[in-house]
């Protein structure tokens, strides 16, 4: 019963944020143009992981080449542990990331593994930004330090990189993002300050057949939790 009502309510959550998607999204007549030496900032929404709470992965490089990810999170079921950070395993562009239909292999070296992440949220900013928003990331990167599910966790994590370039992100409730459960946040967030929205600004990317690579895959089933270990 407890684990139909979870899939029940992971599968709402899934049809809601498809149809934000489909209703913020920006028709392609309305992409701003974007000024040469522009760079990207994405927020990437898994939005089924940490038992269906979601997760956010932040992804940092050039307009139209490769990026970065950045993805804070803990190896533990404790309100608090110490935090650590998944990266790309092979830089990838945005357009391969929409080609691959959200699949990414994320890891550490000697424990990859294949994600999907539902959705993303898409900026651009100048190089001051950029470099802001890169510093504070890999310096987290470098020095994990303590995650803690209320009050630093994988959506406080991207929230503080942004604000570290000058960008903040507004929302339809009126909350500070760091105080939304990060499942809801691709929902919530309706603007931006200090950067722009980058082409469509809201993406979704159809769960297909995880990458044929040999290596595990975090499971999307609605409902299940996706453990890392």
């Amino acid at each position: 019963m407890e684990e139909r009502i979870k899939t029940e309510e992971t599968e709402k959550n899934l049809r809601e944020c498809h149809e934000v998607q489909q209703c913020e999204a920006r028709p392609r007549a309305a992409w701003e143009p974007v000024p040469a030496g522009s760079f990207n900032v994405f927020l990437l929404f898994n939005l089924e992981a940490a038992w269906d709470e979601g997760h956010c992965i932040l992804a940092l490089g050039p307009v139209g080449g490769p990026f970065e990810t950045y993805s804070y999170y803990r190896h533990s079921t404790k309100l608090e542990a110490p935090g650590i950070m998944a990266c790309l395993r092979d830089p990838m562009t945005f357009a391969a990331l929409e080609q691959a239909s959200g699949w990414i292999v994320h890891g550490e070296p000697g424990n990859w593994w294949n994600e999907h992440v539902n959705c993303a949220i898409a900026l651009t900013c100048d190089e001051v930004s950029f470099n802001g928003v890169r510093a504070y990331a890999e310096q987290r990167r470098r020095h994990p330090g303590t995650y803690n599910l209320v009050t630093y966790n994988c959506l406080t994590f991207c929230d503080d990189a942004l604000r570290a370039g000058g960008i903040r992100l507004t929302t339809l409730s009126g909350r500070a993002v760091r105080t939304i459960i990060p499942k809801d946040a691709f929902k919530d967030v309706d603007d931006v300050r200090g950067a722009r929205p980058f082409q469509a600004w809201k993406y979704w990317f159809p769960l297909g057949e995880p990458p044929a690579d040999g290596l595990r895959t975090i499971q999307d089933a609605p409902g299940q939790d996706k453990p890392l270990e």
